[in-house]
């Protein structure tokens, strides 16, 4: 989750202005070969032609088993730059990197490492512009919120969840409540104030839905591959723990396909998801939003 998850990246790109999304270095060259090799993969027939929430499905198998890595995006103070990298990832850059590694190859010929800057940075800050470490949408309800307001996710939990859909209202400010935690927030009371702002803001709003975790079973039939799971917790300040994308398998059942720090690594659970969120007390339900095809 990006309230607790960031780790100083293997690749970074540098950029002349903080609120510009383009790029001067493309990284590394073990993760543009990655990059190359993804994307032209998801290029080739077999897979252009699925449906987009199976091919961002698709991009995630080809990070299974890199490992799981926190506070991936502890690299400036500032965000000066956005980050990118295919070695390791917490549970946020997974699902982001699969995401934009799909929306990249479907939208651009040929597809540059450039291209998927844009995208990364499109769903990562808000209003697809970033500006600051404020500007980077930390918790997941409102980087649910933010991107379905520009038309790049569809809310589906209440859709979904029908009357199980509950509301959730409590207090979003795990980052201002603990700004020790936070090396931008630790010693600069000018940012803890924006990032309260940002808090009061999605308080505003007046909640948001998620689906018990225990009516999941009941709803999964809803629920496709590719869709992005939140999955909610009862700690105080936060709205969701975890994330990941759902992933029917084999079985006929809904798994989760997620960068695992129980399992060190990116992992699809074995069991379905509805047994998945039986196992820890403080996960209570879900959120579920589904991509939408970007022009």
């Amino acid at each position: 989750m990006r309230i607790f998850k960031y780790i100083i990246s293997f690749v970074i790109i540098v950029t002349s202005h903080i609120s510009s999304a383009q790029v001067k270095d493309i990284g590394s060259n073990g993760d543009l070969d990655d990059f190359i090799k993804i994307t032209d993969s998801l290029k080739k027939p077999r897979l252009a032609r699925l449906p987009q929430g199976e091919r961002i499905a698709e991009a995630g198998k080809f990070l299974l088993g890199k490992p799981y890595l926190e506070k991936t995006l502890e690299t400036t103070l500032n965000e000066y730059y956005t980050v990118y990298n295919f070695k390791g990832f917490d549970c946020v850059t997974f699902f982001e990197t699969s995401w934009a590694l799909e929306t990249t190859a479907k939208k651009y010929l040929p597809a540059t490492i450039d291209d998927y800057i844009k995208e990364l940075t499109n769903h990562r800050y808000r209003d697809g512009i970033r500006n600051g470490f404020q500007s980077r949408l930390h918790y997941t309800s409102d980087y649910f919120y933010d991107n379905a307001k520009r038309g790049n996710l569809k809310e589906m939990t209440r859709e979904i969840g029908g009357d199980d859909a509950k509301l959730e209202t409590k207090p979003i400010n795990f980052m201002t409540t603990h700004p020790n935690l936070y090396a931008q927030l630790a010693n600069d009371l000018a940012m803890v104030a924006k990032m309260d702002s940002i808090e009061r803001m999605i308080g505003a709003r007046g909640g948001f839905y998620y689906i018990p975790k225990e009516d999941v079973e009941d709803i999964e039939k809803g629920i496709h591959t590719g869709d992005i799971i939140g999955i909610t917790t009862n700690i105080l300040g936060i709205d969701c723990s975890h994330t990941g994308i759902a992933i029917r398998e084999k079985d006929g059942r809904v798994h989760f396909m997620h960068a695992s720090s129980a399992m060190h690594k990116v992992i699809i659970s074995p069991t379905p998801l509805a047994e998945y969120l039986e196992g820890n007390s403080h996960q209570t339900g879900i959120m579920v939003y589904r991509p939408l095809e970007q022009k």
